[in-house]
């Protein structure tokens, strides 16, 4: 008999599910061919006391980077993804830029995510103040103190969130976050770098786990993404990632041109709105950034 359950890892030809029934099974790819990743919705059946996935559901909200010139699935069916960054040297508003037009893209609710506030934050604010002020929800968190942490957990418990991420380069504390939410996860936590900022990654593979709900029927699942130093979106188009930018999209339409790429052209409201202070010149660099990556890779690396 066929059944349906979602996925919480991959590990080679191993596959991690989340049965219909609440309990959670091993079982392997009846196909070599199956590609699953953490998130979706698959179909298994017993086979002489063992398990094999037969097939792939359909999925949407599907979270996806470029990477040496592969397209990279890294998580399905996500109904808010969390990008996690903290106060000090790992706050990086390219790669935060980056992981929200990926969401973008995908209509996939973002929450952004600041942890590590214990070091402080004044130095954040204008920035955090150009993100609430484009529609993003920002929560300062500190998983040292607990700071934070309940708003997070409500928009965990949303009736309509069954699926959720963490997503963030290495070292701004997913992991710590992670615990804080499903205490006895036991995944591990880096430090970071003084000198480069950056921390030594502890996560190699999407990995769902289970946090109880008291009001829903079922688990829901939170899936710890890879931490990465750069999020590829060679994959996307020019004009995805125009209106990905809110506040590029929508003074886009006094440009004198109506295809206008806000690159060279004369007479382009949005670097005016640059030149202005309206339009961050950080977010600019964000958007000329990932123009460029897109203009440089291969058009078959699109899919």
């Amino acid at each position: 008999m066929t059944t349906i359950g979602s996925v919480l890892e991959v590990s080679r030809r191993f596959v991690t599910i989340l049965g219909s029934d609440n309990c959670i099974i091993t079982g392997t790819g009846s196909s070599k061919t199956l590609e699953v990743v953490a998130g979706d919705v698959v179909s298994f059946e017993r086979r002489e006391g063992e398990i094999f996935v037969t097939a792939v559901e359909p999925s949407s909200r599907n979270l996806f980077r470029s990477t040496h010139g592969k397209l990279k699935k890294m998580g399905a069916n996500i109904d808010g993804l969390f990008v996690i960054t903290a106060s000090g040297a790992t706050f990086n508003p390219v790669v935060i830029d980056r992981m929200l037009v990926a969401a973008q893209v995908q209509a996939i609710p973002a929450t952004l995510v600041v942890n590590k506030i214990d070091l402080g934050t004044e130095h954040l604010d204008e920035m955090v103040a150009v993100y609430r002020r484009i529609g993003v929800p920002v929560i300062f968190s500190s998983a040292k103190r607990g700071d934070g942490i309940d708003q997070i957990v409500s928009i965990v418990r949303a009736p309509s969130a069954q699926v959720l991420a963490l997503c963030g380069v290495s070292g701004v504390g997913k992991s710590s976050i992670l615990n804080k939410l499903i205490p006895g996860t036991r995944t591990k936590t880096g430090a970071v770098s003084e000198k480069t900022g950056q921390g030594k990654q502890t996560t190699t593979q999407p990995r769902g786990f289970l946090y109880e709900d008291p009001d829903a029927s079922r688990p829901k699942i939170i899936i710890d993404l890879p931490g990465v130093q750069f999020f590829g979106l060679s994959h996307i188009s020019l004009e995805q990632v125009g209106a990905a930018f809110q506040e590029i999209r929508e003074v886009a339409t006094r440009c004198r041109f109506g295809d206008c790429k806000h690159l060279k052209e004369p007479e382009c409201a949005v670097k005016e709105a640059v030149d202005r202070g309206e339009i961050a010149s950080w977010r600019y660099e964000s958007y000329l950034q990932i123009v460029d990556e897109i203009r440089d890779a291969r058009p078959s690396w699109r899919p």
